[in-house]
Formats: structure tokens, C-alpha cells, sequence
């Protein structure tokens, strides 16, 4: 659907932010390129669709040699090409239903046709009462359905997104993405999207290429790179993606032998649960883990499972952690915190025991 090849783009100034770079995206595909800021995504993502020109290279979308084009040919081709940005770009003197309709104005709708195509937009993403809204009365995310909608206006073949989701909270970034992936799936849409956010990467796409000083560094399928990441940037990049523990739970189950336990301070660095093996012979699978930096200290988190059904060496081991300054939660029941009183330990096993 989409092809590259050799593409470059070099300043008047002299700074060559895209170098030679070749990049096929095939029809149906959901391509995450992410770099962290200054790599060159937005400025290759808008090399597509020739927002800016290229220095050098071919581009191709859906067998139209995009370099070739006329600008009246190019207006007309952009129209097969949504795109939307992370600052949404609507009109403040526009309700929710002018701006959409606006994209197909300067398509040369029919007017009878505008508010049918319109409404089935709204419809979509979600925004049906929202109509007749101002932009100033949108939060965040509502804005960004409007500028998907408007993107979707003319039944685009391939959607281009620029950063959508970086000026989102994370809450309404995952129904975004969740809205993006389920319009893709509904119209076989090819999707580019460049971002920052690894998350976002993990969320959505099926294949993904990090770019780094203007060049392609690696590229493949999501679960293959991030499984085995070859380049320095990409483990680096994979190491910020946030543990979601609620899905873990989900697949891991929970038992009565799982444990969060949380490291503070010079705890976080120390090698507490491989001494509490060694010191009290128990097997423990540890189930995720993670160190944050804080401006003051650094916080750790485990989750951990014990394998065996000894109760007395399991309360014995965690109440020697809590010795060490380390907080316990358990997964069983809820989260239950149990560092304020030793014997709350053993009264859990007791009780699960007995049930």
C-alpha cells in the first residue's frame, strides 16, 4: 500500500533529517514508527503525503508514484489519505458536525450528501450528541474523535497519524487506540503512526520500525521485536513500557502464595528475595518486576508466587521481609497491605487454609 524507497530529506539549512530510507507498508497494516523526539518521524510521515517534499527517493501509495502528481492531481489523491495530528487542528468557529462536514466541502460534496456521510462519522467514533458542541466544550479526547471523523470523511484507503495520542492521559489514550484499532478492522484502513510512546506501540500495531538520526536502525513484527530486540534504542524504548498488572493477574491467576511486594529506598537495589530463598529454602517464581526513579529514592515492585504449600515457611519468609523495611500486599484478597502487623501474615494462611 505504501512504499518508500530511499527516501531523503535534507534542509535548506543543511540538517538531513531522513536519510535514505526504504519503508513498505502493506494493506491492512497497522505501522508504528517510534524514535524518540529529533529522530525524524513527523517529518517522515509527512514525506507520504508530501507535506513535505522530499530531497530525494521515490514514494508510492496504493500504486500512485505520489511525486508525479500535479497539485491539483496531489489535492485530489490527499483525499485517499486521512491524517490526523496530536493537537487535533479543528476549527473554533466550527460545532463537531461544521468541522467534519468541512473536509467534505472542500471535497465537493453534494450538500444532500454532506449530513448523512456526517452523522454515520459521529456515529462512529462515538460523538452523535456531541453534534452541535464547540471544540471549547470537547475535552481531549472527544476532540480527537472529531479530527478522526474528519480524517475518515472521505473514505481513505490509508490514515496517517502524527503523534494522536501524546497530548492524551493514559485512560483516554487506550480508548483512542481502542476506537482507532476497531475503525481499522471495520474499514480495512492502512495505518501509520508515529509516536514516542512504546505503550502505544504495544497497544495497536502488528509491525513497527524505530528510527533514530533519520534512519530506519530496526523493523519487523511487534512480538518479534520486542521478544528480541537487536538494537541499543529498542531495548531501551521496550524498558519503559509500563507493567500492566491487572492483565498479568488476569492471566496468571491468583492463588493464595501471590504477593506484591515493594522495595523502597536502598531496598530497591537489594538482593532481598534471593537471600529470603537461600535463608528459608523456599521456590518462588517472580512474576514481574520493576524499579522506578524517583526524585528521592527509587521504588521496586514484585510480583512473586510461592510454589510450595508449606504456610509456615511462606509467613516466615515474608515476615523476615517486612524486617527489611519492605512492604507486602496480597494478590488473594485483594490487595489486602500487611505490613502493619506480623501476624495478619499468619492469620491469612490460617483462614485460607481452613476455607
Amino acid at each position: 500500500m505504501i512504499s518508500l524507497q530511499q527516501v531523503s530529506k535534507t534542509y535548506p539549512n543543511g540538517f538531513c533529517a531522513i536519510k535514505g530510507i526504504d519503508l513498505e507498508v502493506q494493506e491492512g497494516d497497522i505501522m508504528g514508527i517510534i524514535g524518540y523526539s529529533g529522530a525524524g518521524k513527523s517529518t517522515l510521515i509527512r514525506l507520504i503525503n508530501r507535506l513535505e517534499e522530499p530531497s530525494s527517493g521515490h514514494v508510492e501509495i496504493d500504486g500512485i508514484d505520489m511525486l508525479a502528481l500535479s497539485q491539483k492531481q496531489l489535492q485530489k489523491q490527499r483525499q485517499k489519505i486521512g491524517m490526523i495530528f496530536q493537537h487535533f487542528n479543528l476549527l473554533s468557529a466550527r460545532d463537531v458536525f461544521g468541522n467534519v462536514a468541512f473536509a467534505l466541502e472542500i471535497a465537493k460534496w453534494k450538500k444532500e450528501k454532506i449530513k448523512a456521510r456526517v452523522n454515520e462519522l459521529l456515529e462512529l467514533v462515538g460523538l452523535s450528541e456531541k453534534a452541535h458542541f464547540y471544540p471549547s466544550q470537547l475535552s481531549g479526547g472527544q476532540k480527537q474523535r472529531v479530527a478522526i471523523a474528519r480524517a475518515l470523511a472521505n473514505h481513505p484507503k490509508v490514515l496517517l497519524c502524527d503523534e494522536a495520542t501524546s497530548a492524551l492521559d493514559t485512560k483516554t489514550t487506550r480508548s483512542i487506540l481502542s476506537l482507532l484499532k476497531d475503525i481499522q478492522a471495520k474499514l480495512s484502513l492502512t495505518i501509520v503512526l508515529i509516536t514516542h510512546q512504546i505503550e502505544v506501540v504495544q497497544q495497536i500495531c502488528n509491525k513497527v520500525c524505530v528510527i533514530s538520526n533519520g534512519e530506519i536502525v530496526e523493523r519487523g513484527k511487534v512480538e518479534e521485536v520486542f521478544a528480541n530486540p537487536k538494537q541499543a534504542i529498542t531495548r531501551e524504548l521496550i524498558s519503559f513500557l509500563p507493567l500492566d498488572e491487572n492483565k498479568l493477574i488476569a492471566h496468571i491467576g491468583v492463588s493464595e502464595n501471590t504477593y506484591r511486594v515493594i522495595f523502597t529506598g536502598p531496598n530497591a537495589q537489594s538482593p532481598l528475595i534471593s537471600q529470603m530463598i537461600r535463608k528459608f529454602g523456599v521456590d518462588v517464581n517472580i512474576l514481574s518486576g520493576s524499579i522506578e526513579e524517583f526524585n528521592k529514592q527509587d521504588i521496586g515492585h514484585l510480583v512473586i508466587k510461592f510454589l510450595q504449600t508449606d504456610t509456615d515457611s511462606i509467613s516466615k519468609s515474608l515476615e523476615w521481609l517486612q524486617s527489611q523495611g519492605v512492604r507486602i500486599e496480597s494478590l488473594a484478597l485483594e490487595s489486602l497491605n500487611l505490613t502493619k502487623n506480623s501476624q495478619a501474615i499468619r492469620n491469612l494462611h490460617t483462614k485460607q487454609k481452613k476455607d
